[in-house]
């Protein structure tokens, strides 16, 4: 082989080389460029993935808590409804129960006993009219003078003096009792 052509081979070799080595860097290069805008696509695509995922989080928990505001709204009402059912129910057997003890033996032992526990410092007690007949005993028993009160006591007495009256009718005993 000549000079020249070893030269030529030689140069040819060189450029050969170096061509790959600008291909293999364009090649990285490109790579690396598209693996930029990859990374970055994909970091977009991840954000914009994390903030669908946000908003439907958000979404679920909306609507859960409107379901759940929902149910305790209506279990309140329930509650109530069954409340104030059972409250009507108990003040109709505890006025039931009142009918029959002021109908009772019982009854009459009770305003003596009581009448004489409180009347202290009173002149006169009040009855409903239906226990009236009741009067002429409790004023021997007590010492105090009998009236004829409202007929809606329920039973019970209203005792009182000049300036102040007490007030131990069932009608109200049962309205505090209703109200603690």
């Amino acid at each position: 082989m000549t000079n020249a052509k070893r030269k030529l081979e030689y140069f040819s070799e060189i450029i050969t080389r170096e061509t790959e080595t600008k291909k293999r860097r364009a090649l990285h290069q490109l790579a690396n460029d598209l693996g930029k805008s990859t990374a970055t696509e994909i970091a977009a695509a991840e954000e914009k993935m994390k903030s669908r995922v946000e908003a439907k989080r958000r979404e679920i928990i909306r609507k859960s808590n409107r379901k759940i505001a929902e149910a305790l709204a209506r279990a309140k009402a329930e509650y109530f409804a069954a409340r104030n059912a059972l409250e009507e129910k108990l003040n109709e057997d505890v006025i039931a129960e009142l009918k029959k003890f002021t109908q009772s033996e019982k009854y009459e032992n009770y305003l003596v006993e009581r009448i004489n526990l409180y009347s202290s410092s009173f002149r006169t007690v009040k009855f409903r009219p239906q226990d009236m007949h009741l009067a002429e005993k409790i004023a021997q028993a007590t010492g105090l003078q009998t009236q004829a009160g409202e007929n809606d006591f329920m039973g019970g007495f209203i005792l009182q003096n000049e300036k102040i009256q007490a007030d131990y009718t069932f009608k109200t005993r049962l309205e505090k009792a209703l109200r603690l």
